[in-house]
């Protein structure tokens, strides 16, 4: 007996193949559904990203802080900003003036490059310290900062400006030493300001000590209150021109602080700022001021080497990270009241200025 199967209907076949498949409009709203979810997501891998960079950042400026400590232990003192032997033979002028970070090192665990280090040869002459001077060292760069310059900025005019890259010839530098509310890197002050950043000459042409002339005792208004180190931005728009204000810093105020012209520096150059953690020569590579709050929207300014009217910068969301004198690490918004970030800076200006965590 043969039995025989129902025949399939004519198109069927057809019909079942339409069903197992996608229709366009249900593509399309698949697409869009992980279009949206990519879009919801985005931001929060970035965010994460830059937390992490944060957080790299933070443990750079506490390594710091604490080989600022450890160097004081040594030493009984901090380290000068740089050290300049002007009254030293025809080249006085530029003698050394290597910067900070550089006699830090031992205590940042860097000490082969140290011992490489001749403190008496000036850092653009090469010689021995053309082989230190270009390293490029994790510990002094801010992941966040690309650091290649030509950082784009709209100044308080609405203009944008879009700064110098590094002349290519240093290890470029995130981190900057805390000069107070002064315009100018001085070697002293009765501004009650940090110092022992400043400029210190050699009690003579043979002794290359290189100590500073201010240690944490001198820190009266308190270290946990006190500004040490922060940073800065490689590149960053500034103007090659000195303050109005140069000379009188009560004169600057949070709306202006003399960096009046609009000759912003461009190219390739050795002024860009963060240009180098090993050469002092131009206050601007190595420290900044507390009379310009965080990412100020006022420009920075400066063309002789000592003038510091830069401002901590960072491309943190919101605000910079600083090391304070005892050695902590806190985040700074660049919303902060303009006197508190002003009188943070000092050691013993009378203003014991308190932030809370």
């Amino acid at each position: 007996m043969v039995f025989c199967s129902p025949r399939t209907p004519r198109g069927s076949d057809h019909v079942n193949r339409q069903k197992s498949g996608f229709t366009l409009v249900e593509l399309l709203v698949v697409i869009a559904i992980i279009g949206v979810l990519v879009g919801l997501l985005l931001p929060a891998v970035q965010a994460a990203r830059e937390a992490a960079r944060r957080m790299s950042c933070s443990n750079n400026l506490k390594q710091i802080g604490l080989a600022l400590h450890n160097y004081h232990d040594i030493h009984n003192a901090l380290p000068p900003a740089r050290v300049r032997d002007r009254n030293c033979g025809a080249d006085s002028w530029v003698t050394s003036n290597i910067g900070w970070q550089a006699r830090i090192l031992p205590q940042m665990e860097q000490s082969p490059i140290f011992d490489q280090i001749d403190f008496r040869i000036y850092p653009g002459w090469g010689g021995v310290n053309a082989a230190v001077r270009d390293i490029e060292l994790p510990a002094y760069r801010c992941p966040s900062d690309p650091g290649k310059g030509n950082l784009v900025w709209v100044d308080p005019g609405g203009v944008r400006r879009t700064g110098p890259n590094p002349n290519g010839v240093y290890g470029t530098n995130n981190y900057a030493a805390c000069v107070g509310h002064d315009t100018r890197l001085r070697e002293s002050t009765n501004l009650g300001l940090v110092r022992g950043w400043a400029m210190a000459l050699m009690p003579s042409c043979t002794d290359r000590s290189g100590r500073g002339n201010v240690g944490f005792r001198d820190f009266l208004d308190g270290t946990s209150n006190t500004l040490l180190v922060s940073e800065i931005l490689i590149g960053h728009p500034s103007i090659n021109t000195n303050s109005d204000y140069e000379n009188s810093p009560d004169l600057v105020t949070q709306d202006d602080n003399g960096c009046n012209a609009t000759n912003y520096l461009s190219g390739a150059t050795e002024r860009a700022t963060g240009n180098s953690w090993f050469r002092g020569y131009f206050a601007w590579e190595m420290t900044f001021t507390s009379l310009m709050t965080p990412n100020s929207r006022l420009p920075s300014c400066g063309a002789n080497t000592e003038r510091v009217l830069f401002a901590s910068r960072s491309l943190h969301p919101g605000g910079v990270q600083s090391a304070m004198g005892d050695g902590s690490v806190r985040f700074f918004s660049e919303t902060i009241d303009w006197n508190t970030w002003r009188f943070l800076g000092g050691t013993k200006d009378g203003v014991a200025v308190q932030v809370d965590n």
